[in-house]
């Protein structure tokens, strides 16, 4: 059976998860989706230990659909496990170390989630079907470092226009790109 596993961001999940939710469970997906810490308390340690009770219901048919630092989690975390994923979707992900003016709590939670260039080799190299979505106005990651994701983990490149960083902020209620992605099947 394929797993869907939804991993939010700092802020925690965001508005467009519910619709995922919906659209996963009409494939009849198994669908994860657990609620890790959040802003002062976004830590790789926390975050890995929160994970351990759903380890063992990830199964063998995974896919990760990540928002924002939660891709950088599922790198390491990926690494430390080597579990398998057949089709990893990064909404605003990122894999490279930037700063925000005036956001203490985002830059340690990003410094401390960062992937090693070994864990993003290794993460690019296991895992076949890697799709990077992203916005050109995203106000919180820069353009830079959200390209240069896609170029360190080799993903098919979505770039979007007008969805912003896709959190709550934006009030992103669905992304079709997602479910065609996943329709697509390219994974089986």
């Amino acid at each position: 059976m394929i797993t869907v596993l939804l991993l939010h961001g700092f802020n925690g999940p965001p508005p467009l998860f519910k619709w995922i939710k919906e659209e996963v469970e009409k494939l009849g997906y198994h669908l994860i989706m657990p609620i890790l810490p959040i802003q002062d308390n976004v830590r790789y340690d926390a975050w890995k230990k929160e994970f351990e009770s759903i380890r063992k219901d990830l199964g063998d048919e995974l896919i990760v659909i990540a928002h924002s630092i939660g891709n950088s989690f599922i790198i390491k975390y990926q690494n430390e496990f080597n579990f398998d994923i057949i089709l990893y979707i990064a909404l605003a992900g990122f894999s490279d170390i930037f700063v925000t003016e005036g956001r203490d709590n985002l830059n340690k939670a990003v410094k401390d989630m960062i992937p090693s260039k070994e864990e993003i080799n290794n993460f690019k190299n296991s895992i076949k079907n890697k799709h990077c979505i992203y916005s050109i106005d995203d106000h919180l990651i820069p353009l830079e470092i959200l390209k240069k994701h896609v170029e360190n983990i080799k993903g098919q490149e979505h770039i979007l226009q007008g969805v912003g960083h896709m959190g709550n902020r934006s009030k992103l209620d669905k992304l079709p790109e997602i479910m065609k992605i996943i329709e697509e099947k390219k994974f089986i």
